[in-house]
Formats: structure tokens, sequence, C-alpha cells
């Protein structure tokens, strides 16, 4: 293994750690804690319209106005409809309970994972990394990002967006090509999002299965699902 494969695992371990301890703390944290990101997030995202715009069209030629529209926009969304949400999705559900525990109650407790890891493609760049990244810090988790590396620059505008509003012990940005992305998987994560190919969801699934760590893959665009009431 090259040395430069070596630093990267040693400080992708310690950041890991960080966000380990970070995520126990946020455990017992207010909603308002949570809020506060996701509008830290919407503030950059309005601010530096033209950075991504910009990022994006340098990647591969997108139109100011399609990036608007399929990143910036749903990105925007996202958040909105977090905040509008959150304390309903967090607040406890009641339950029925048992007939061996009857005359009490029970609840439903919805409660953080903690560190989650988000392996985005190229595709979409912005809106499948910072999508994701939208919902796993309102539902109160830290975050591993790591970008693709067929869009350099937006990729490394989203470093940015993370340096320049979270600690790395919040939300931390990896970028780099597939040896990058191996050694975060050898990490045992509470939970993976994989967006991509159905090859590379097998290796992420594979690595995931070594900690037992739930993953949410969305792969070639299927993604099948029920969807109640």
């Amino acid at each position: 293994m090259p040395a430069i494969e070596k630093l990267e695992a040693k400080v992708a371990s310690e950041v890991f750690s960080s966000q380990k301890s970070t995520s126990e703390l946020w455990r017992t944290e207010p909603l308002k804690a949570r809020i506060s990101r996701l509008l830290k997030i919407q503030e950059w995202t309005k601010n530096n319209r033209k950075s991504i715009q910009d990022a994006i069209y340098n990647d591969f030629k997108k139109p100011a106005a399609e990036v608007d529209l399929s990143e910036i926009y749903l990105v925007l969304s996202e958040i909105k409809h977090a905040l509008k949400n959150l304390h309903r999705w967090a607040k406890p559900k009641k339950a029925e309970s048992t007939l061996a525990l009857l005359g009490t109650k029970s609840y439903v407790y919805y409660e953080p994972k903690g560190v989650c890891l988000i392996i985005s493609p190229w595709n979409f760049p912005f809106n499948l990394t910072v999508g994701p990244l939208v919902s796993a810090l309102a539902a109160g988790n830290t975050v591993i990002l790591k970008p693709s590396e067929l869009t350099p620059n937006c990729s490394k505008l989203i470093a940015r967006m993370a340096a320049e509003i979270f600690d790395p012990s919040e939300v931390a940005v990896f970028n780099g090509d597939k040896e990058v992305a191996e050694n975060l998987l050898q990490l045992p994560f509470d939970h993976i999002f994989f967006t991509g190919s159905p090859a590379v969801g097998k290796i992420v699934m594979q690595h995931a299965a070594r900690h037992l760590t739930p993953i949410t893959l969305e792969l070639g665009g299927k993604s099948p699902a029920i969807i109640d009431r």
C-alpha cells in the first residue's frame, strides 16, 4: 500500500473517531441544533449559487439553468421539507401495549443512527451529495462525504462548503479515487448511503456486511419502493 493510502486511512480513522464522539453528544441535543445546521446549508447554497453553477459547468458543461433546476432547487426543497416536518418526524409516537404490559403506555422513539457515510455519483454531483447530507443531519447524525472524483470542481466546492460551516467532527469530506472510498469502507459506520452502479453497489454491500452496517443503495436509478399512507 502506498504511503499516501496509509495517510488517508489514518486521517479517515481519526475523523471517524471524532465524529463518533460528536454523534453521542448529539443524541441528547434539542431539535433546534439540527435546524441550525440545515439553515447553514440553506444560506451557504443561496449565497454560492454562481459558484455551484460554475463548478458543475466546468466539470461537464451542464448549463446554469439546468444546475438551478436539477441541483440547487432540489437541495433547497429538501431543506425546506425537512424544516417543515422535523418536529413531527422526531416526535415519539404512541404504540399499543401487549397484554403482558397491560396498564402501561408504550411509545416509539426515533433516535439518530450515529456516523453516516455518503458516497455520491457524478451526474448530479451537488444534489446527490448535499441532498442526502440534509437528511442525515436532520436525523441527528454526523456525516462523512465521498463525492465523485469525476467531478473534481464540484467535489472541491462541496469540501469548501463543509469546511466553512462545519467542524470535521460534524461533517467531513474526503475527495479522491476509489482507494479513498475503499479506505472509508473499512470503518464501522452506522449507516452507508451509496448512489451509483450495481457493480460498485455490490462492493459497498460486501464491506458493509463485515460490520453489519445498514445501507441504502440507489443503483442505476432503480429504487423500487412501497409507499404507504
